[in-house]
């Protein structure tokens, strides 16, 4: 299982925080085609929303997640990064920048 703290901004310009709790790589195909593409295309704060309560846990983020998905929905913009989590600080560290498995998901999903 994979996880991935997600920060969202909706198309209200609203910012959240949330996680998803599993099947979270691109690659899995289902954070893609279940929420990711739906989210981006409403444009509606309350149905982006009701969309994420459905997929993820709201106001959280997991200190074992492997990814961060950074998801502005008024821009229509996509970035994934590795998560990391620093014991000693207790902070949250935004890792490299791996779009790339994302975007790489979308082309297979549109051969």
């Amino acid at each position: 299982m994979t996880r991935a703290n997600i920060h969202i901004t909706l198309s209200d310009g609203t910012k959240i925080k949330c996680v998803a709790d599993s099947s979270s790589a691109p690659e899995q195909g289902y954070i893609v085609e279940e929420l990711i593409l739906p989210l981006l295309s409403l444009n509606n704060g309350d149905e982006e929303l009701k969309m994420l309560k459905e997929h993820c846990t709201m106001g959280e983020q997991r200190i074992n997640a492997d990814y961060r998905y950074l998801i502005d929905l008024k821009a229509k913009l996509v970035s994934l990064f590795e998560e990391h989590y620093f014991y000693k600080t207790g902070k949250f560290i935004k890792g490299p920048d791996i779009t790339d498995r994302y975007d790489k998901y979308l082309i297979m999903l549109k051969s």
